[in-house]
């Protein structure tokens, strides 16, 4: 299937005669809705609306996006009208082809999910869900890149990357990397000579009932090797949810923040990592004893050399969630 940055710079290269109207393509499956190029060269998709929606829903104008609802369109092909009607228009302003790449594909994970001639109902659920991702450019990251690229890793290389996808950061308020209700896994990555990780006294220590896993990957930047977005382009060739993929997008613009753009120029060694990845007990990791702290004690974090641990080969509980991991 062709991608749909090659479908929107395809449309780059017809310069239409016709100033009343926008220069669109057909998107891959989808009947009605379409993409198309604005008079300054940003993509713009056009969501088919039922005509009888005219209510007016206050528009949203952001740094890199802005939602027209319910606007008169005339939608050409080569200067010939195909479609006119009533449409939701979704504009991108950004000029850096990555950038665009990924908003191109984001968008059109929404589009995916609307009905052929969307209603204003499920119109305003997805796109109040679109403009609250978009607003999260703007936060402050909460993990570092090395930190979001060594637990993508892991999902990669999983057995069960779907499995995984669906525990993952399901909660901004838990303290391990995947949890799904029963037991967790803890990603720790280091870009040292030795396999060297900061823990938190919490995350050696979770509930009597659950098992903890930890992931250790050695992360070192490189000037080639796999950024964060390759890893995603991998995962989603093995993932066909389309809600899945939009967790993983969700994920990763909560997590980087204002840092996004930078993810695409940092690089990591892929092949060093795969060679690194290594998995162990909790149970076996040295850890601070909670009899051996005072009440008053908090904020606990301590370094913790796993070189000479024994790492896990083969797993050997019944968990969904463990079993995921290893190949």
């Amino acid at each position: 299937m062709q991608s749909i940055l090659k479908i929107f710079q395809d449309l780059n290269q017809f310069i239409s005669s016709n100033s009343d109207g926008f220069n669109i393509a057909s998107l891959p499956k989808i009947k009605n809705h379409k993409i198309g190029l604005s008079s300054q060269g940003m993509p713009v998709f056009f969501i088919k609306c039922e005509d009888g929606d005219k209510e007016r829903i206050l528009d949203y104008n952001l740094e890199f996006i802005s939602v027209q609802f319910n606007r008169e369109c005339r939608l050409l092909s080569e200067d010939k009208i195909i479609a006119e009607g009533s449409y939701t228009v979704i504009s991108l302003r950004t000029e850096s082809i990555d950038l665009q790449e990924y908003f191109l594909e984001i968008v059109f994970l929404v589009v995916q999910k609307l009905s052929p001639i969307a209603t204003l109902k499920e119109l305003k659920f997805e796109v109040k869900k679109l403009i609250n991702l978009f607003n999260k450019f703007t936060q402050p990251p909460t993990k570092t890149i090395q930190g979001l690229w060594a637990e993508l890793l892991v999902i990669e290389q999983s057995k069960t990357p779907e499995y995984l996808i669906k525990s993952w950061h399901c909660s901004p308020n838990d303290k391990f990397d995947f949890n799904d209700g029963i037991d967790k896994i803890e990603v720790k990555s280091t870009a040292k000579s030795r396999r060297v990780h900061s823990f938190s006294f919490e995350q050696l220590n979770p509930n009597k009932n659950s098992n903890l896993i930890i992931a250790s990957v050695f992360a070192v930047e490189t000037g080639i090797g796999k950024t964060i977005f390759d890893l995603v382009k991998s995962i989603d060739l093995k993932v066909k949810s389309i809600d899945l993929l939009t967790h993983i997008n969700e994920v990763l613009i909560e997590t980087l923040g204002k840092d996004f753009e930078k993810t695409f120029e940092i690089f990591f060694d892929y092949q060093l990592a795969i060679d690194t990845l290594a998995f162990f007990e909790s149970e076996i990791v040295p850890k601070i004893e909670s009899s051996n702290i005072k009440q008053e004690i908090s904020n606990i974090h301590f370094d913790v050399d796993l070189s000479n641990i024994e790492q896990i080969i083969k797993i050997k509980t019944n968990s969904t969630l463990h079993k995921s991991l290893i190949k």
